[in-house]
């Protein structure tokens, strides 16, 4: 897959979409650099966005849990949880600046 994101340290188009996706919010390691090995995460667009769509999805599995009367409730319940981890992997690879991380022990 092709580097089309650029790394906040070196400038070099270092990351794909792929690596982008899983690069993890501004609390986490991160993904490494392939040019600089410095420590690359999403920034707080991606937990912004992260967060409106898990609440959206605690929504819909409460409100199949309590007003659902059907054998595939907990189906719905499941398919509510990972559309949200799929949608918010999909922003993370597309949108959003990739940025440094805040966590000290990454940073030393």
């Amino acid at each position: 897959m092709k580097s089309i994101y650029t790394c906040p340290h070196c400038g070099a188009k270092s990351f794909n979409p792929w690596k982008k996706a899983f690069a993890g919010g501004l609390h986490t390691k991160g993904k490494v650099c392939l040019n600089c090995g410095q420590h690359c995460v999403n920034g707080t667009a991606s937990m912004v966005f992260s967060a409106v769509v898990y609440i959206a999805a605690l929504i819909v599995v409460l409100y199949v849990y309590f007003k659902g009367n059907s054998i595939w409730d907990y189906a719905f319940m499941l398919g509510a949880v990972a559309a949200a981890y799929v949608i918010s992997r999909l922003f993370d690879a597309f949108f959003g600046p990739l940025v440094k991380p805040i966590r000290n022990d990454v940073l030393s």
